[in-house]
């Protein structure tokens, strides 16, 4: 196996990117509000990896299906970031980092969105491995990669559509939802979404690229140290009076059993 990066086809997506970014920035500008690079960072990889198919491998049947993977991923996912949004105050975290800077309005640019957007190209980097493998032909990898890929999308999807449906509450604020499938684990979602990226690497193994570890890896350590998990547990712990006891009795990230009885958030 061996350790290549397609810079070259990469570079393409760059313009694309670019442009996603700084329409985002602006529509930032008048809503105040940076929470919407959450939205559109499904929207770039969408637009990575479609540059990448299209320039290089349009006709593949394993190419095109990795395209409608995360065509329904991406939608389905800003989709669900954007209605969340909708009424709500900016997210801690951008709020923070506005209270921290200067100018931030015009910071932002690069503090968020071009950060966000480098990331997206550089984990993007799988995608464009498989775009440009013009003769791997399907395998029984590809076949469990899509059923890893679809269960985690309906993990995810599920456990959004729960949580939205909870912070409708009045009590949000007051109780931790532990019904559904948070009854089983504390983060269910990232759970699904750790799902996805592995299956994308699964279904890139066929074509004999180290490189392709890049996006999981990078994507697991983001869910699991930086954006993700260690910060909600932070956020969430210091906001909510029960969390202490559901999270003493419900697995962190693998979907398991309770280890004790806790009071149903939604009674």
């Amino acid at each position: 196996m061996v350790f290549e990066l397609p810079l070259g086809l990469m570079l393409l997506a760059l313009p694309g990117l670019l442009l996603v970014t700084v329409c985002a920035w602006i529509y930032s500008l008048y809503q105040e509000d940076v929470s919407i690079v959450d939205a559109a960072w499904p929207v770039m990889h969408l637009v990575a990896i479609s540059t990448y198919i299209v320039t290089a491998n349009i006709d593949s049947p394993v190419a095109l299906s990795l395209l409608l993977m995360v065509s329904v991923w991406a939608v389905r996912l800003a989709w669900y970031l954007v209605v969340r949004s909708r009424h709500q105050p900016e997210e801690r975290r951008y709020r923070r980092l506005r209270n921290r800077h200067t100018n931030f309005e015009f910071k932002s640019l690069y503090l968020v969105f071009m950060f966000h957007g480098a990331f997206v190209w550089m984990i993007s980097s799988g995608f464009a491995v498989v775009a440009q493998a013009t003769s791997v032909q399907w395998t029984s990898l590809h076949s469990l990669a899509v059923l890893l890929w679809l269960f985690g999308l309906v993990f995810e999807t599920v456990a959004d559509h729960q949580l939205h449906r909870f912070n409708q509450l009045v009590l949000r604020d007051r109780q931790t939802l532990n019904t559904g499938l948070w009854r089983f684990c504390r983060h269910p979602n990232y759970f699904g979404e750790f799902c996805i990226w592995w299956a994308w690497f699964i279904y890139a193994i066929p074509t004999n690229n180290a490189a392709i570890l890049l996006a999981p890896v990078l994507m697991s350590i983001l869910l699991f140290k930086v954006s993700g998990i260690v910060r909600m547990e932070r956020e969430i712990f210091q906001r909510r009076a029960d969390y202490g006891a559901y999270k003493a009795s419900t697995s962190c990230f693998l979907p398991w059993m309770p280890r004790e009885k806790v009071r149903d958030s939604l009674n």
